[in-house]
């Protein structure tokens, strides 16, 4: 065989010895690929396992435990009455409910009106500022407001009481004071002839006002009421007396 032959001979089994090694190895190498395609990648399944796992917890979780249910909150406090609201006074004024303090009247109340016993406390307060120094008769002590009326009221110069009638004025140290407000009837029943009203502010005079004496004070005895059919179950008035500390009310003493 001639040399060139010999060398092509050699030159196409090596073409085919190769070609044969390639087709071996291909299917290893398809199979990979298509493994690499058809596998999801690791990121994917993470939100489906997220998703999982929740609804897992919520399954194997115990049931909420019965809870009492939380209080109510408290009712908001009644607003006072008008009632209240009128009869009210600082302390210095020792307000004293259904109480009628005795006294010398140094003021016909019945013309003398205010609205609220804070300021019959102020007008007694006023009195015995200028009306209790001597020579005071008939000196302005107060300019009292009523109705859109503006009155000036001076001091008198004696004083009238049931118990001792008629003397010379001393300074205001107790005061009466009607609260029943209109919407309630606007009256406060006294054993007279009159019909006395809301806003009358009686200021009087009496000798020792720690201890004020009252000629009605709190409920009505039934007797007296048998008696006096118009009368309501409490004295409707309600009192106040001038005195740094507290006071004792001596009374009732019942005008029968």
């Amino acid at each position: 065989m001639a040399p060139r032959a010999a060398q092509a001979m050699i030159t196409a089994a090596a073409a085919l010895l190769l070609i044969g090694q390639a087709m071996r190895h291909r299917p290893l190498e398809l199979r990979r690929q298509l493994r690499e395609v058809d596998a999801p990648a690791v990121g994917a399944l993470e939100p489906a396992a997220s998703a999982v796992a929740p609804a897992a917890a919520r399954r194997s979780s115990p049931p909420p435990a019965n809870r009492p249910p939380a209080p109510s909150p408290p009712p908001a406090p009644r607003p006072p009455s008008e009632l209240a609201l009128r009869s009210a006074a600082d302390p210095s004024c020792n307000p004293t409910p259904h109480a009628g303090f005795s006294g010398g009247s140094l003021n016909w109340g019945m013309s003398f009106h205010v609205g609220t016993a804070q300021e019959c406390c102020d007008a007694c307060k006023a009195h015995a500022r200028v009306c209790g120094a001597p020579g005071a008769g008939g000196r302005v002590y107060l300019n009292r407001s009523w109705e859109g009326k503006v009155s000036a009221e001076r001091c008198a110069k004696t004083m009238t009481s049931n118990e001792l009638g008629t003397h010379a004025a001393q300074a205001c140290n107790v005061f009466v004071f009607c609260p029943t407000p209109p919407s309630a009837g606007g009256l406060c029943w006294s054993n007279d002839v009159w019909n006395h009203s809301s806003g009358e502010c009686w200021l009087k005079s009496q000798a020792a006002p720690q201890r004020p004496h009252a000629g009605a004070f709190g409920a009505y005895p039934d007797a007296y009421r048998k008696k006096h059919r118009t009368a309501p179950e409490k004295v409707q008035w309600m009192s106040g007396a001038l005195h740094p500390g507290p006071v004792t009310v001596d009374g009732p003493h019942w005008h029968w």
